[in-house]
């Protein structure tokens, strides 16, 4: 057995809570590993979600849901903070549509302060249009500390911080089996096998058949697929707030939204349909097409038409589609091997809830199992999201322009990313070099002209400088190359 390949504690997954729970492991003493199946982190419902901050009111008072949305979304703010990721504390108004909806409306006050939410309020119509001018209903239940954050960032920075405070990433590194082997776990890739004490089951929507593999009788995951429509920064101009309807009475989810992303654009969705292939992210034109009317009732004067992109995540229920709702969360350790944890249906307000997550499995599990040394303040090295150069001062650009001129250089014109900003992100300590991963880095290609601006320089700029070859250039892995080749082989030496 190498040394090299052993580990205190392996995480299998790295969405938002595998990567919170990295992040919170790289903190102790203890020698971990990451090991995800994708290139790079948060590629599953991490990073296609609404990236809600919620506050709980949408959860049973007394249920694991509750307390760790609760606890998860303050420990989430304070994250953001230390590690520069961006957020906001928006509001939400929940709208109804007529009286008939209005005991809804009050359920969810009563639930939400029950829950120790603050500030809650049912207002009326003409309040409701003054928060958020445009939006149609009878009445609102208020919700002010609601906030917004980038999912996909909060993923990447949480696993980059983890990354150079210790932890071990193995990307494409699906797990193919997992096999106790004298007080170790031995864990099968394709690539080689690893050798850990513990082992943390965040694999999402795959987190269930890691679990069953080893006791049957666990809970099984179905998979539900949500559409989403991403709007142009036009219509994000007039968004101030998440806006919901009352959530559908047995649904599978809090129904068809408006949500405003930090960056400036709005999200519309999502969907919820049941699916047998847990792979299947397609977009539908009937679906599109009923989110479109959906939010038309909400908010009728919504340019919903400036979409510039659509997308789906599938995220992990544990109750069935004849059942629909929530069921609670599972976070557990095995009956029959107790250093094995399994997170299962983490499902809505898992994003919110990362960080309690986190600490209920490192602390309150794997901590109450053996003793855990915190690493000196000295040994911890933080890495801070960087500022986007397109939100600093007009003095803060000039003086980084004259310190570097790569921060002068617009590479992506409807983002403002610069140069020094996609070489920032292509030295990433993950070391992953697509263009999925560069996107969600810096943003390049993720403007209304999806690439046709930026992709060309960016393909200059690697090609010509730093020598890449076609096959380098990929948009997720190796299995999907952006080019066959060159049509005329360049004279520069290159390919």
């Amino acid at each position: 057995m190498s040394k090299e390949r052993e580990f205190d504690v392996a995480v299998i997954g790295a969405g938002v809570v595998g990567s919170a729970i990295a992040h919170a492991l790289s903190r102790v003493q203890l020698r971990v590993a990451v090991l995800e199946k994708e290139e790079d982190v948060g590629r599953g419902a991490s990073c296609r979600n609404s990236g809600v901050i919620h506050a709980g009111i949408n959860y049973t008072p007394g249920s694991l849901r509750a307390g760790l949305c609760l606890a998860g979304r303050e420990r989430l703010q304070a994250l953001c903070r230390e590690l520069n990721v961006p957020y906001r504390i928006t509001g939400k108004l929940v709208l109804a549509s007529s009286k008939q909806e209005m005991p809804q409306l009050h359920r969810l006050l009563k639930q939400g302060r029950t829950n120790g939410v603050p500030g809650l309020r049912i207002i009326d119509a003409e309040e409701a249009s003054t928060l958020q001018p445009g939006v149609n209903g009878h009445a609102a239940l208020h919700v002010p500390s609601t906030g917004i954050v980038s999912p996909y960032v909060l993923t990447i920075a949480l696993a980059e911080d983890a990354s150079v405070n210790g932890v071990r990433f193995f990307l494409g590194a699906p797990v193919v089996a997992i096999e106790p082997a004298r007080g170790v776990f031995r864990i099968r890739t394709p690539a080689a096998d690893l050798f850990s004490r513990w082992v943390v089951n965040a694999a999402g929507l795959h987190a269930d058949s890691v679990a069953r593999a080893l006791d049957p009788t666990l809970p099984r995951a179905y998979p539900c697929r949500g559409e989403y429509l991403l709007l142009d920064k036009e219509a994000g101009e007039r968004v101030r707030l998440p806006v919901y309807p009352v959530p559908p009475a047995g649904g599978a989810g809090l129904g068809v939204h408006v949500t405003p992303t930090v960056d400036g654009n709005v999200l519309i969705g999502p969907s919820a349909e049941y699916l047998s292939n847990r792979e299947d992210t397609a977009c539908t034109e009937a679906v599109m097409t009923r989110l479109t009317d959906e939010v038309g009732a909400l908010w009728p004067s919504l340019p919903a038409h400036r979409v510039i992109a659509t997308f789906a995540g599938i995220r992990a229920k544990l109750s069935p589609p004849e059942q629909g709702g929530y069921a609670p969360f599972f976070i557990e350790p095995s009956h029959e091997y107790p250093r094995l944890i399994n997170l299962l249906g983490l499902e809505s307000p898992a994003l919110s809830a990362a960080p309690a997550i986190a600490d209920r499995v490192v602390h309150e599990i794997i901590g109450a199992a053996e003793r855990l040394d915190e690493k000196p303040p000295s040994e911890l090295r933080l890495r801070r999201w960087p500022d986007r150069f397109d939100d600093l001062s007009e003095a803060e650009k000039a003086r980084r322009v004259a310190a570097d001129p790569d921060h002068g250089e617009i590479v992506c014109r409807c983002e403002g990313v610069t140069r020094h900003e996609v070489l920032h992100a292509l030295a990433n300590p993950l070391g992953v070099r697509t263009l999925t991963s560069l996107k969600y880095r810096c943003r390049i290609t993720m403007g209304r002209c999806s690439g046709g601006y930026c992709l060309p320089r960016f393909v200059e700029m690697m090609r010509s400088e730093h020598r890449w070859s076609p096959e380098r250039f990929t948009l997720r892995d190796a299995r999907s190359p952006l080019f066959a080749g060159w049509v005329k082989e360049p004279n520069d030496g290159c390919g």
